[in-house]
Order: C-alpha cells, then structure tokens, then sequence
C-alpha cells in the first residue's frame, strides 16, 4: 500500500487571487518554490520541454533576483529528438533537422538555450538520462521540474535523478492529477515511502514533493 500522503496547502499562503489566470497562478507558485531552492548546492532540471515557456520562469528568477548564479540550468528533450549533433573544428553543434511549425519552436527554444547559458540535452529521454549521468557523475540537482505525462519517462526519470536531489531539494510534478500515467509512475516509485505530495490549488496543476 501506498505511504503518499497529499498535502494541500491553502492559497493565501501565496496571495494568489482566485482571479488570475492559471498561467499567472502557476508563475507565482513556480516563484516561491524556486525561493525554497535558491540557496541549495545544486543543479535545476526540467525534463520534458517543447516550449521555452516554463523553464523560460527559472531562468528569469535566477536572472533578476541573482540568488545563487552557480546553479547550472538543464533541460531535457522528452522524445525523439528533432535535432542532430555534427563534431565542427572539435565543437558540439546542434541544428533542427525537421521542418514545420514544431521545429521552429525547437529551433527558438534552442537559440535561447545558448543564449542563456541554459544545457540543452538533445535526444530522446530514456537514453539521454543515463548518457548525462555517466557524464556527470557528481551531479546534485535542487530543483527537478517533471513535465513528461508518460509512464516510463516519469518513472526513469524518478530512477535516475531523486537519488541525486539534495536534502530540501523539490521536485515539481506537473499534471500529477491530469496525466494517469505520470501519477501512476510517481505512485510506484514511491510505493514503500513515506512521501508528502503537495500543491496549492487543483487549478494551477502543480504538485510537488520536498525531499527530506
């Protein structure tokens, strides 16, 4: 029997107006969750990105507020990946190698990945995470954003990576309660520990578990 225990925490705690649009709500949770994790010895991952939006949030945190400048931002592809890698004058390049509206959001999202100095982990998710691990074989990680609403995606992830999460470290599950099989695989992995899963409000659909 599962030892997951949900934990809600009220809104207020936030300020967040019943008002605001769930995009808002879910910028300010991010906000304060990042807050948590400023000062930790550690990297901040999201694994599953097709857009720049969300992870788009953490950069500009660390940005502006300057909290803790050495704390490496990683993001990682959830599937197949529509780029490809060429070895230049001893130099990594990547390019988008498909065409059509979705590579050119790849494409922007890469572009702004250099430009930030955000890691950007090409490639489909089951191979690139061990691939990294082995690279990085001290990696610490403070915060782990979950974007991945697939079972086998969420459940490696889990695999290789909360092993790595530093003490108050977080990890952000979005769609916990939208996505079965994301919940099933969070269920599972954490299927003999006593884990708090908590959130702020089912509307903003960010769930997430502070590690001990």
């Amino acid at each position: 029997m599962s030892n997951l225990e949900l934990n809600t925490l009220k809104t207020s705690e936030l300020l967040v107006d019943k008002n605001y649009a769930p995009q808002a709500e879910r910028l300010i949770i991010y906000y304060e969750l990042y807050k948590l994790v400023r000062n930790l010895n550690g990297s901040i991952l999201k694994c599953g990105i097709n857009n720049d939006e969300s992870f788009g949030y953490f950069s500009f945190f660390k940005k502006n507020n300057q909290y803790n400048p050495n704390q490496p931002l990683v993001v990682f592809e959830k599937s197949t990946s529509l780029f490809e890698s060429t070895l230049v004058d001893k130099e990594t390049r990547i390019a988008v190698k498909s065409a059509g509206m979705h590579a050119l959001t790849q494409q922007n999202l890469l572009q702004r990945s250099q430009a930030e100095g955000i890691e950007f982990v090409t490639g489909n998710l089951i191979d690139a995470l061990p691939n990294y691990i082995i690279n990085n074989p001290e990696l610490k990680i403070a915060l782990l954003v979950i974007d991945l609403d697939n079972y086998e995606h969420t459940l490696s992830t889990l695999q290789y990576l909360y092993p790595r999460l530093v003490s108050n470290g977080i990890i952000i599950i979005n769609n916990y309660y939208k996505k079965e099989a994301e919940n099933q695989a969070v269920k599972d992995y954490f299927l003999n520990e006593n884990i708090a899963i908590r959130h702020f409000s089912h509307q903003s659909n960010v769930y997430y578990i502070i590690k001990d």
